[in-house]
């Protein structure tokens, strides 16, 4: 069990440096397509292709990454109503609910992937399955985190200290 976590942790660690590479090219090529396209007149069309593909790994792969963390937008309002005994209880409902979701996605990403196999991309020509290897890729990760999470044992929210809470 313990060595599951510590693999996901590492996992997760490089998908992390992953998604900060892909979001610099993504700063770089869109600075470079406004550049070409406002200031020289001569418009990159590959760099608009290429940016957009980018950010749907960015989502994808950092969705996961999330999952680990807890760090989804989540309606908490049960949470704040059900007795401290059964807060556990459903924080495992949710991540069992998060989990199943997750293994939809991949599986019916994994047949979408299949299923534009043979399509191009427009400018670059390369095949379309490689943009929808993202859906597959990244909920795959989030399941793996989900799993991660359902061993691990969960913090008490209340004692722990959160990045951007207001309150």
């Amino acid at each position: 069990m313990k060595t599951y976590i510590n693999i996901m942790d590492s996992i997760n660690n490089w998908v992390k440096y992953l998604v900060s590479f892909f979001l610099v090219a993504l700063a770089v090529l869109v600075v470079l397509q406004v550049t070409t396209r406002f200031v020289i007149n001569v418009p990159l069309s590959w760099t608009e292709e290429l940016a957009k593909y980018l950010m749907i790994y960015i989502v994808f792969l950092g969705s996961g990454l999330a999952m680990r963390h807890n760090q989804h937008i989540a309606i908490d309002f049960l949470l704040e109503i059900v007795k401290a005994e059964n807060k556990a209880r459903l924080q495992k409902i949710v991540l069992c609910i998060c989990g199943i979701f997750s293994l939809v996605l991949v599986v019916y990403g994994t047949q979408l992937t299949y299923i534009v196999i043979g399509q191009s991309t427009p400018t670059l020509q390369y095949s379309m399955a490689w943009a929808y290897a993202a859906i597959p890729l990244g909920s795959l990760l989030m399941l793996c985190n989900v799993i991660a999470l359902l061993m691990s044992p969960l913090e008490d929210d209340d004692a722990k200290e959160t990045v951007g809470d207001i309150l």
